[in-house]
């Protein structure tokens, strides 16, 4: 054997070791879209849940033929008579009057014209402060944003008293309490609570 054959056998095989050698791993696709949606603030989270409360309320709406059964309506001066009529009939038809309170709200809204700008002015007022981004700078002055929903707050009730807000309030409930209480008071309950009743008895 020659000097020169161990010297050659010494020398690393190059290209056998770059064809054993494992291909460099490919790297990892990112999900940019997962991580956009993930970093993003749900901005329809609150229209989401209003939505599932309005579904939900909703579910338990009696219908109309069960709220007006005229063949259920009869007058009575029995004060236990009442009574039994309030606590089945305010638990049955709970959705169904507070719509009726939501539908008189309404009206007292529309037919003051003062408290219906107001009201106006006041969401118009609060959705431009939550638009601004941070403080407002006038000139040499800046405002922070809770410095603006404070004052804006207190030209807000202002506004609501001189706008008669108090009054309508008031008008709100008593008429609601009128129109439901006596609603409740007529109306008899229906053969399948009492059956249900006598089953739990």
């Amino acid at each position: 054997m020659s000097q020169a054959e161990p010297l050659l056998s010494n020398v690393p095989d190059l290209q056998n070791d770059n064809v054993n050698a494992a291909p460099a791993p490919a790297p990892a696709p990112t999900n940019t879209t997962s991580s956009t949606n993930t970093e993003s603030p749900s901005r329809f989270e609150f229209l989401k849940k209003a939505r599932e409360f309005r579904e939900e309320k909703l579910a338990k709406l009696r219908p109309l033929n069960d709220f007006f059964d005229k063949n259920r309506f009869s007058f009575t001066t029995s004060i236990g008579e009442i009574t039994k009529r309030w606590n089945y009939n305010l638990q049955h038809f709970a959705v169904n009057y507070m719509l009726i309170v939501l539908g008189l709200a309404i009206y007292a809204v529309i037919t003051n014209w003062s408290l219906l700008f107001t009201i106006a002015f006041i969401f118009g007022g609060f959705f431009v402060i939550s638009r601004l981004d941070g403080a407002l700078t006038i000139g040499n002055t800046t405002i922070s944003a809770s410095a603006m929903y404070g004052a804006y707050c207190g030209a807000s009730l202002i506004l609501l008293l001189f706008s008669g807000a108090t009054g309508a309030i008031f008008w709100i409930i008593s008429a609601a309490a009128v129109v439901i209480l006596a609603h409740a008071a007529l109306l008899e309950p229906s053969i399948e609570s009492e059956f249900n009743a006598d089953n739990q008895v």
